[in-house]
């Protein structure tokens, strides 16, 4: 534990490092010490699947950073010379760093065995500096890395019924949708991230505390607990009046004026997204519908539950206020 209250602050400093560095080597450097800090954290508890995940996740990292490093490299020696390399690989090194399409395949196997802590410094953390220095110094490219995540986020979580694997897909498909509101409103971006936090946070609370990794594991009996996950996988893919729903709906509200095309396309699969989760979550209710009308008993709300649901009833005010 002490290990971890010493290794956090050097993550938390590697963000700030790469966020702040005007210099390519600096950053380079806070990407490494991020790589670093994090392998540690993955490796608490040190179980078999543990230390395998943090092993390829390792591999991977290094193949990206590698890559990064070359391409930068290159730049500085040979300016202006190589200018399809400088524009194409040091991206696309990001987005297999950050796990983010096209270089996304590794992410959902790996993202199994994590921790429940790596697993949400994964989604969430991780993502903000590549989405960072791709904004700045790539935005040519992030229209088509916007969409490429949206679509392949929509798609790939539709078949799936591992917990993990469904938050990993939404996962890419946020990115996208953060992207979007980093390329042209920085407060839109800062509001979508910070529910996009809370709620993957209240995922992890349910994943740790009910230890469901499938689908088929929620068992009827847990009524509370299952209208509590299904609001939040709802809530995440943009369900309306969800809390998910606000930053989506205020995002599309400003891009739609100046890219048209791609909120059109985040639009259409997150339609997808929604059908999918609706049907799973109606298959799921209605199978304890039989048994329940007969063994109807009332149990005390938990807080957690209530805290949600009223953070969702409030949603619909903040969404009129701030339109």
């Amino acid at each position: 534990m002490k290990k971890i209250n010493f290794i956090f602050p050097t993550y938390m400093l590697s963000i700030i490092m790469s966020l702040s560095s005007s210099s390519w080597m600096m950053i380079w450097m806070g990407l490494e010490m991020n790589l670093l800090s994090f392998v540690f954290i993955l490796m608490k508890p040190s179980t078999y699947y543990s230390l395998e995940s943090t092993m390829k996740y390792f591999l991977i990292q290094s193949v990206g950073s590698l890559i990064f490093l070359v391409t930068i490299s290159i730049n500085m020696i040979y300016f202006n010379e190589m200018s399809t390399i400088n524009a194409i690989l040091p991206p696309l090194a990001l987005t297999l760093k950050s796990g983010m399409a096209p270089l996304h395949i590794w992410t959902p196997d790996i993202l199994e065995k994590f921790n429940y802590f790596g697993f949400l410094l994964f989604i969430t953390m991780q993502k903000l500096v590549p989405l960072f220095i791709m904004y700045s110094s790539w935005m040519f490219l992030t229209p088509w890395i916007c969409l490429c995540n949206l679509i392949v986020g929509s798609i790939g979580g539709i078949s799936q019924s591992s917990i993990r694997k469904m938050v990993a897909f939404f996962s890419l498909s946020n990115s996208g949708w953060m992207m979007m509101a980093l390329s042209y409103f920085h407060f839109f971006f800062m509001l979508f991230f910070f529910l996009y936090f809370i709620t993957n946070m209240m995922i992890i609370v349910y994943m740790k505390k009910t230890q469901n990794k499938w689908l088929t594991q929620i068992k009827p009996q847990q009524k509370q607990e299952k209208m509590f996950f299904f609001s939040l996988m709802l809530s995440l893919s943009g369900m309306p009046p969800l809390l998910g729903f606000l930053p989506k709906w205020m995002v599309i509200k400003k891009i739609s004026l100046y890219a048209p095309t791609i909120s059109l396309t985040g639009i259409l699969f997150s339609l997808f997204t929604l059908f999918f989760y609706i049907k799973c979550a109606i298959t799921t209710m209605m199978k304890s519908s039989e048994m329940a009308k007969w063994k109807m008993k009332y149990s005390p709300i938990k807080t957690s539950f209530l805290f949600f649901m009223l953070m969702n009833i409030i949603s619909p005010l903040m969404f009129v206020l701030l339109t």
